[in-house]
């Protein structure tokens, strides 16, 4: 076996303090952003919609970006704070180390709060973080935020039905009329936002949480026919184990709820695109669009099938921990990166595109640079992932490595990957590798394990 290539190259973020920075340039030429962040959306249901695609054609599209945690709420707590859970502390979706709960201490330092220091006017339509707002009391609305139209997980009964909303403090019900379908009123809430700022001249800042395309992705009927022949996909590692822990193979019956599923999905997230479109059009007709950044991405990916998964996240299979990343606006260029990002570079990118300085509690890395067309002339070379188990004692942290040719991971036991030869994660080549290239991987997992700020991957 060839040696794997060990070397990193260092990042971080700026020198400023953790708490609000203050704003380095007028408010009105600050660009707008918005920053949508689907739910479970996986890279390979991605590709198989022509409207991503569109989307991606627009502007740069990441091919290697990956979450700092494949599971909800650390995931979202990490785009919002920039850090690994294993420095905001949100290791879980719920208590006693994770969710919303845990997520309180982080909030004054996170993005609503830096932007708007900085002049923005911020809004967050849809999901939170999950156990939002618990203890908080239902009309919570978290610091730093203009505008809140947030989904409440600790009452909610229904993700797209039936749900439950803190609109700017007052608690309402949804239920199963018309327009009640979750995606469809974010989208209104959004375009009324965009309209409501149009006689201001602060710039804004709109973060989008839809649903979709989660468990149990109800689908409204006006997208349903489109997927009607779509399965779960069929790649080589479908319905396939690992040779060292086979588990039991898929049934036809679960093949079948799958399939089901995967329409399910890919209708619900069309809804998405529509609320995209709708959201493009209405800062185009307040002029604005030609000054805004649009990201969308995922919280985490979802197998569905691969490895005999059935809608399964929170683990190191390739399905679930890259996600999906597009951006387009002023002066992006538009073709793909094949560079290795994270989510947690998300916050210091939205920072510094807003013409701040990254504060230094930051542990991702802005991209910035590949978005302005000058790409950085060193960056990382590898990413790490983590997660976590046994939150009701003491959290146990698992993790592993990625670099554009190899996967280590330290979970049950340990995984290794060639995914230039393997890219389905089919063969673990653990009892091959030499002793000395695990044993390096192991010493830098473990490093990255403790990590904060500048000394991260």
């Amino acid at each position: 076996m060839v040696a794997l290539g060990l070397a990193l190259d260092g990042c971080g973020g700026g020198s400023s303090p953790s708490a609000p920075v203050p704003s380095a340039t007028p408010a009105a030429r600050r660009p707008n952003l918005v920053l949508v962040v689907a739910d479970d959306l996986d890279v390979p249901t991605t590709d198989r919609l022509p409207r991503f695609q569109r989307l991606a054609e627009q502007g740069l599209s990441f091919t290697r970006f990956y979450t700092a945690q494949p599971l909800c709420g650390p995931s979202r707590a990490a785009i919002l704070t920039g850090q690994y859970g294993h420095n905001n502390g949100v290791l879980f979706n719920g208590p006693p180390n994770g969710g919303f709960a845990t997520f309180r201490q982080s909030e004054s330092s996170s993005l609503a709060p830096w932007l708007k220091s900085a002049g923005y006017r911020t809004a967050l339509i849809g999901k939170y973080i999950n156990t939002y707002a618990g203890d908080a009391g239902d009309a919570y609305i978290p610091p730093g935020w203009d505008y809140w139209y947030g989904h409440s997980t600790t009452l909610e009964d229904g993700r797209y039905y039936n749900y439950w909303v803190n609109d700017n403090g007052k608690v309402i019900r949804y239920g199963v009329a018309p327009g009640d379908y979750s995606t469809d009123a974010e989208t209104k809430r959004a375009v009324e936002f965009i309209r409501a700022e149009a006689g201001r001249p602060e710039p804004i800042f709109l973060y989008l949480g839809p649903q979709a395309p989660h468990e149990p992705a109800n689908c409204d009927p006006r997208h349903g026919p489109e997927f009607r022949d779509e399965e779960a996909p069929r790649v080589p590692s479908f319905n396939v184990p690992d040779p060292e822990s086979p588990g039991l193979p898929l049934s036809a019956s679960d093949i079948a709820q799958l399939d089901d599923l995967q329409r399910r999905r890919m209708c619900s997230v069309t809804f998405v695109n529509d609320m995209i479109d709708a959201v493009v059009q209405a800062m185009a007709e307040t002029g604005r669009m030609d000054d805004t950044y649009l990201l969308f991405t995922s919280d985490n990916g979802l197998l569905m099938g691969q490895h005999r998964g059935q809608a399964n996240k929170d683990n190191f299979y390739e399905e679930v921990i890259r996600v999906p990343l597009m951006v387009r606006g002023p002066g992006v260029p538009r073709g793909t990166v094949d560079r290795l990002a994270l989510t947690i570079d998300l916050a210091p990118t939205l920072v510094e595109l807003a013409g701040l300085p990254v504060p230094d509690r930051v542990d991702g890395r802005s991209l910035t640079g590949f978005l302005r067309g000058r790409p950085p002339a060193t960056w990382r070379t590898e990413i790490y992932v983590e997660s976590y188990v046994g939150f009701q004692t003491a959290p146990d942290q698992k993790y592993g490595i990625r670099t554009a040719d190899w996967f280590y991971g330290n979970a049950d036991r340990v995984l290794l990957f060639d995914m230039r030869a393997d890219p389905y994660q089919l063969t673990n080549l653990r009892r091959s590798a030499p002793p000395a290239d695990l044993e390096a991987f192991e010493r830098r997992a473990r490093t990255y394990s403790t990590c904060k700020g500048a000394s991260c991957p």
